[in-house]
Formats: structure tokens, C-alpha cells, sequence
């Protein structure tokens, strides 16, 4: 097959959710179909990265994006009633080049990753359209809103109803369409798919080889609990705030040498003002989070705002190491306590849990049982099915004529 590939985020490094699910279904369709790519890239440098991508791809566009112009379209949807998130992306140069190649190339399929970028598709489409929507992004404005102030939460309460609506609309647009957990599938399709049917196709994961280079370093730190994600990522953020002032003081009377490490880039004012309190450590950009997973005693995901697959919890326990975590963060990962997932959502099941998982015979059982894991998240395995739906999708278009299409 021939596939058009629209991404909003250029997929390289595989280094956050973003992007890590995005490199590995253009890897995977990369190594079996002709694929081209045209994505956005948020600078010179990012755009640099397409020079590793050119292994999987026939041909790659990237557009930077400037933001003085990110920010003007964004106002303009504002204005018209359309997602500000959008509008970020609204460029009519990207436009014009996707329909280019939709003229000059006889795509069996395009490939939409995220809703952001379903606004390049020509009504109609000349080819079928598949939508990865990954998480659905309107459920994410709406528990914002219920987070935020008066002017947070009037924003994110109207950009969750018209993310809602484009969502709506591209779903109904595709061939076939999916996303990352249950929870978002329906979010997304409406119960029992009444709006449109979604597929889950949950993240995988890829483990490198331990090279212990990190031991000496991270045994002085130990015993400590972990936390890894993108800081300035305001679920992220939330989740360790209420961890370090609310959890952490009452694991340490338990366990009073128990460290609280958090590892990401970009942690906030309020991420970094963590570490004035007594056991946390906030590390900031690491080359190798897995080292730090190793070496936790646990690795802690107490979201209270979630959406979407937390890659950072699969890896944790493809390691070996033990999660808790909250109940809607658990979705999609597809693992119990049998292979080292607990779940908590109040302070004092949180504790619980921690000390539930602090047991060494249940964690000598856990690293043992790491490589099982692995294979049951193997990437392959999880994107056999989207191939299939992909192939499905094409097979079975009957597709109005594709220079009506592209006259629209």
C-alpha cells in the first residue's frame, strides 16, 4: 500500500507518548508499505531528526513551526469558534502541500495521527481515511476544567465542546479509527459506538539492554519510589505535586530512608521547589530513564487527571519494577497485580498499596516474571491488528472520484 502519513509532532526521538507511539507505527508500516511522512517539527533542530526517519519513509516533509504564527491562528480560531489547540497547527502552507502529494501520488490510505491534524483532509476525502486519535483530547479540556480557576475553566469547558466537535466529525469521516485505551474509545465513539466505532490498540513498549553504567551513581540514592514523565506536562506536574506534599509524608513514617526521585525534562517552578522538601530529588533531563526504573524500589503514578496510555507505567513493570497508580491511569496497560500493577485513588489506599508492593518475596516473583511482560507489551504484537484495520479500511472504499475531491 501506498499511505499518507499526517503527524502533528515530528516522531523522532521515540522519547514521550507523543511521539514514542507515533515512531512505532510509521517504523511498523514503514518496514512493510511505502510511507510518506509530512509532519511539524517545533524547530530547526527538531526538524533535523527526519534524517533517522528516512529509513522507514519513501519520502518526509516537515514544517516548523514559528510561533509568532502559532499563536496568531490559534487567536483566529478563538475567534471563529474553532479549537485553539487547532489553530496551532492551522497552516495554510502544510495545507497546500498535503495536497500536492494527494495530486501527484495515488494514495491507497491516509493516515491521520491525532485530531489536530484531520483539518488537512479534503471534504470529501479522495482516499480512505484511518485516525489514530490516540487519547481523546476533549475528555482531557474537560478534567482541566475541572482543576482550573474561573478563566481556566471557562476556556478549557469551551475548547473541550469544540475539540468534542471536530473529533465527532473526523470519526464519522474515517474508514476506521482508534485509540490507545477503553476509556478514550469510548469517550471518543459514544457508548456502544453510537457516534462512531473505535478500536483500542494500546501502546507497546521497547526495552533497552541494561548497561549499569548508572549503578554506583543511583545506589547512594536508593531506596527511593520514582516518578518519569515530561514536567512541564501539567497532569504530570499535578500528579507529583500531590504525591511529594500528600502521600510521601505518610509512606515515610512507614518507611522513613524512602526517597521520592522524580526524573523528566522541564519541571516547572513548582516541580523544582519539590525538592526543598526532606527525601525528594528532582533530577530534571536524564540520557536514560531506565537505569532510574531498575534501581526504584517502586515507580509511583498517582494521576489525577489522565487520558490516553501512560507509557512510563509499562516500562516500569517490563523492568520489573512494581507500579501503583490511579485507576483511569491504569486503563489500557492491561497488566494486574499479578505482573505488578496496583492501583490506589486516596492517599491512604495509596499507602497501602505501597507497602503491599514493598514486599521482597512479591518483587523477586516480579523481576523474574519481567521478560513475560515484555513480550505481552511488545510493540509487533499490539500493531498486527492496526495493519489489518489499515488494509481493511482500503479494501473496502468505495471512494468518490479523487479529482472531485481535491476540487472541494
Amino acid at each position: 500500500m501506498q499511505i499518507l502519513f499526517l503527524a502533528h509532532r515530528i516522531p523522532y526521538p521515540p522519547d514521550k507518548g507523543e511521539r514514542i507511539r507515533a515512531f512505532h507505527e510509521l517504523r511498523y508500516l514503514g518496514s512493510r508499505h511505502e510511507v510518506d511522512l509530512f509532519c511539524f517539527a517545533d524547530s530547526d533542530k527538531a526538524a533535523e531528526d527526519q534524517d533517522y526517519l528516512r529509513r522507514y519513509c519513501r519520502r518526509i516533509h516537515v514544517e516548523v513551526l514559528r510561533q509568532p504564527a502559532r499563536i496568531l491562528r490559534a487567536g483566529m480560531n478563538f475567534v471563529s469558534g474553532q479549537p485553539v489547540s487547532f489553530g496551532f497547527f492551522a497552516s495554510p502552507a502544510f495545507r497546500r502541500k498535503t495536497r500536492e502529494a494527494m495530486g501527484n501520488c495515488a494514495y491507497d490510505v491516509i493516515f491521520v495521527y491525532s485530531s489536530a491534524m484531520g483539518q488537512f483532509i479534503p471534504q470529501p476525502a479522495p482516499v480512505p481515511v484511518v485516525v489514530d486519535f490516540v487519547d481523546a483530547d476533549s475528555q482531557k479540556f474537560t478534567q482541566y476544567a475541572a482543576s482550573s480557576g474561573v478563566v481556566g475553566r471557562l476556556f478549557c469547558t469551551r475548547e473541550a465542546r469544540s475539540v468534542a466537535s471536530a473529533e465527532r466529525m473526523l470519526g464519522r469521516q474515517a474508514k476506521s479509527s482508534f485509540a490507545v485505551t477503553e476509556h478514550d474509545a469510548r469517550d471518543l465513539g459514544g457508548p456502544q459506538g453510537k457516534d462512531f466505532k473505535v478500536e483500542v490498540i494500546p501502546n507497546g513498549v521497547q526495552v533497552p539492554e541494561s548497561s549499569g553504567v548508572d549503578e554506583p551513581t543511583l545506589s547512594g540514592v536508593r531506596p527511593y519510589l520514582l516518578f518519569v514523565g515530561t514536567m512541564n506536562y501539567p497532569p504530570n506536574a499535578d500528579a507529583v505535586i500531590y504525591f511529594a506534599r500528600t502521600i510521601l509524608p505518610l509512606v515515610r513514617k512507614s518507611y522513613p530512608g524512602m526517597k521520592f526521585v522524580i526524573v523528566g525534562r522541564d519541571p516547572d517552578r513548582r516541580v523544582r521547589e519539590l525538592a526543598e522538601i526532606p527525601g525528594v530529588l528532582v533530577t530534571g533531563t536524564v540520557a536514560d530513564p531506565f537505569p532510574y526504573f531498575r534501581n526504584a524500589e517502586l515507580s509511583v503514578a498517582p494521576f489525577r487527571i489522565s487520558q490516553g496510555f501512560h507509557n512510563k507505567i509499562a516500562e516500569s513493570l517490563a523492568v520489573g519494577t512494581p507500579v501503583v497508580t490511579s485507576s483511569r491511569a491504569k486503563a489500557g496497560i492491561g497488566l494486574s497485580e499479578r505482573e505488578g500493577l496496583f492501583v490506589a485513588d486516596s492517599p491512604e489506599e495509596f499507602v497501602k498499596q505501597v507497602e503491599a508492593a514493598l514486599d521482597p518475596e512479591f518483587r523477586r516473583k516480579i523481576r523474574e516474571n519481567a521478560a513475560t511482560v515484555r513480550q505481552m507489551l511488545s510493540w509487533d504484537a499490539r500493531l498486527e491488528k492496526m495493519e489489518a484495520l489499515i488494509v481493511q479500511a482500503s479494501a473496502a472504499a468505495d471512494m468518490p472520484a479523487f479529482v472531485s475531491a481535491l476540487e472541494h
